[in-house]
């Protein structure tokens, strides 16, 4: 639904969109008509293809349009334009109480009790009028700018209620009485059990049931008991947790009956934060108000309950007589009673000079919480603005006679940048009217996480690049990696560094290169040497092929690196095999000798470090060797992977050439050792096969072995 730039009724342009519920669209519109800015909800589709729902919508709204108080979002008008529904109503700039408890995390004792008579009084002006709020939570607590609390959505409620089947529980479900939960009628004290949840995150700091889904936690509303908000919060009153407790007791009959009865008793812990409301076994003075009210039925929307039966009267029995019903005792009675009374009065007196010389610091002592009426005309009550934006805190202070210095700035990991992270003096304290309040303002964290960068994978320089244009010097260290191609970060060091902190790179150098000896592989045929090849960490290259009268077919006849050398593991030997004799070297050979060396190489693709030579090496075994100490009970062990290969050392290195691939050995422990033919390499008589276990590279058994030159 874009409704950006549409003016609906030829009166409200739509400016933006601010907010989306399940039901509805909030947008910032200006009123052409009366020259201010509105908020307008506009049903979503789904809900203007239902005419009764429609209806009843419409109807809701305009008896909530009727509540006016300056703790409502008051709704200025209900209209109708085509497919359109909507609702104008006040706008209010400012921030959800939701958002707000998330700043603060708990909220002050005296703030909080504050915000709750604020929204207690919003709702005994529609209580007063039969209308059920029927969901109170933080999120329809708007707290303006000017520090002002607005309940929103009055009447929504309900209307989104009967559109549901049997009248299912609409409230949010962390704040939904039990009696909503269930599916039952919904009265006055619904909302009062959802004001009592609301007050027990304020001061908490979280909700009391949570639960992995929304029926969990409704089931927790029905089930569980509430856990006491001081276990969360030590600076909540037994007075006020009194209060909490009460509002949101399962059973409607044990809650506060009126939403009255639940202001008088804030407003008394406002004043009065340390003195309990209710002392039990003494009498309590009630006022004629307050008796008004408590024998008052209060009718609430189409949904009656039974109030609670006994009355103010009940308590005390009346005992008038005739003056000659009156005894002796009686008159001794009345003596005790009446001294009794004074000696009540004059405690009565101390209390107040007391609490009146504590009040104003002349028994010295920890001030408690102040009222604006114990102050005179040229003081005020400090109010709390730690969290708040700057432009907030300001505004605050000056609706307070009080004006804001900005004594520094810190830097801040919890308090948002712009925000106030302290003030002087402390919330709660009587100051003088004009007076500077002293605030230090976040700076933001000092930190920066790094890891938003992508460093990893980046190159060297680009990473530098970047961590130099966010303000932070760079060092770098190279490491070997298998995985990471060379010149790239595989990581930086610290993760989380603060500004113009130290940065260190590791950057990638490639797999790591280790030097080895190249073997000789002259004179051997193309599979064992490269088999030798890859034991020793080098790789077969390049085939060449050559003419030979001296050797045969299918035998190396040159490497390219001569054998002995040391170079790079995984560098690559190129090599030249022999293809035999030729024809044409054959009819030469009938007149000539054979071809010189340097005519023979004239067809290889390599050259040869060694001349191909008109003999070999080799060798022979034929033996058995015995596994039962290797596979069996004495090592725990039912089979090994072992591998047979030929170790020779030449020019003072050592070389390996492979006579078995390795493969895995069960049960039978006899391993056969026989190998008719082992070349070796030229000009070297003797060697070792080895038996290996390849899993652990131990050499198992070495047999040595003698070669013999054979033409």
């Amino acid at each position: 639904m874009n409704l950006e730039s549409v003016v609906l009724q030829g009166r409200y342009e739509i400016i933006e969109k601010i907010g989306s519920g399940g039901m509805s669209n909030v947008f910032r519109s200006k009123d052409l008509k009366l020259g201010r800015l509105v908020a307008i909800k506009v049903l979503k589709d789904e809900f203007c293809s239902d005419a009764s729902f429609v209806e009843r919508f419409k109807r809701e709204a305009q008896a909530a349009a009727g509540l006016l108080g300056e703790n409502i979002v008051n709704i200025y008008d209900v209209v109708d334009e085509g497919r359109y529904h909507f609702i104008v109503m006040e706008l209010v700039d400012g921030i959800t109480l939701k958002e707000y408890i998330k700043i603060k995390g708990k909220l002050d004792i005296t703030e909080g009790v504050s915000i709750a008579i604020q929204v207690a009084k919003a709702l005994k002006i529609a209580h007063a009028q039969h209308i059920v709020h029927r969901d109170i939570k933080p999120q329809n607590i708007l707290i303006t700018d000017d520090s002002k609390i607005k309940v929103a959505d009055f009447g929504i409620a309900r209307a989104v209620s009967e559109q549901t089947v049997n009248a299912n529980a609409i409230g949010s479900v962390h704040y939904i009485s039990p009696e909503q939960a269930r599916g039952g009628r919904c009265d006055a004290r619904s909302d009062i059990y959802s004001l009592g949840i609301t007050m027990y995150e304020m001061f908490a700091g979280r909700v009391p049931f949570t639960g992995d889904s929304t029926v969990a936690i409704a089931l927790a509303h029905l089930e569980q008991s509430i856990i006491p908000p001081s276990v969360y919060n030590n600076r909540i009153t037994p007075n006020l947790e009194r209060i909490i407790l009460k509002c949101t007791k399962k059973d409607p009959a044990n809650r506060y009956q009126n939403i009255t009865s639940v202001l008088d008793e804030l407003e008394n812990v406002l004043l009065n934060p340390e003195e309990p409301y209710e002392v039990s076994g003494a009498t309590k003075v009630i006022k004629a108000k307050d008796t008004a009210i408590l024998n008052q039925v209060e009718p609430i929307d189409d949904m009656e309950y039974e109030e609670d039966t006994g009355s103010v009267n009940d308590d005390y029995e009346n005992n008038e007589q005739d003056d000659d019903d009156y005894d002796e005792e009686d008159e001794k009675m009345d003596k005790i009673l009446s001294i009794v009374g004074v000696i009540i009065a004059v405690i009565i007196v101390i209390l107040l000079v007391f609490f009146v010389g504590r009040f104003t610091g002349v028994f010295g002592g920890k001030k408690t919480d102040i009222s604006q009426s114990t102050l005179d005309s040229t003081q005020t009550i400090m109010p709390e603005v730690t969290g708040l934006s700057e432009k907030m805190a300001d505004k605050k202070l000056s609706d307070n006679n009080l004006q804001m210095q900005v004594k520094s700035s810190e830097y801040s990991d919890t308090v948002e940048k712009g925000n106030v992270i302290s003030q002087e003096p402390k919330a709660g304290e009587a100051v003088s009217k004009y007076s500077k309040v002293s605030v230090v303002i976040s700076l933001g964290s000092d930190t920066f996480d790094i890891s938003k960068l992508n460093l990893s994978g980046k190159t060297k320089e680009a990473a530098e690049a970047l961590l130099k244009e966010n303000g932070f010097s760079v060092d770098s260290k190279e490491e070997n990696s298998d995985t990471v191609e060379k010149g790239m970060v595989m990581s930086y060091s610290p993760i989380k560094p603060k500004k113009g902190e130290r940065v260190t790179l590791t950057v990638s150098s490639g797999k790591k290169i280790t030097k080895v000896v190249v073997p000789n592989i002259t004179n051997m045929n193309e599979a064992d040497a490269k088999a030798l090849l890859e034991s020793s960490g080098l790789v077969p290259g390049k085939k060449a092929e050559q003419n030979s009268q001296n050797v045969a077919a299918g035998i190396i006849v040159g490497q390219s690196v001569e054998a002995g050398s040391s170079i790079d593991s995984g560098s690559a030997i190129d090599y030249a095999v022999s293809t035999g004799v030729s024809e044409s070297s054959e009819s030469a050979s009938e007149s000539s000798q054979q071809p010189s060396t340097e005519q023979a190489s004239t067809k290889a693709t390599v050259a040869p470090s060694t001349a191909a030579a008109s003999y070999r090496y080799v060798a022979s075994i034929d033996t058995n060797y015995s596994l039962q100490d290797v596979i069996g009970p004495s090592s725990g062990l039912t089979s090994v992977k072992v591998m047979i290969r030929l170790k020779q050392t030449v020019n003072g290195s050592d070389v390996y050439s492979t006579l078995m691939d390795a493969r895995t050995v069960t049960g039978d422990t006899i391993l056969p050792v026989r190998f008719r033919t082992i070349v070796g390499a030229n000009g070297v008589d003797q060697g070792q096969v080895e038996i290996v276990n390849v899993d652990s590279g131990e050499v198992l058994k070495s047999y040595t072995v003698e070669f013999f030159k054979v033409e």
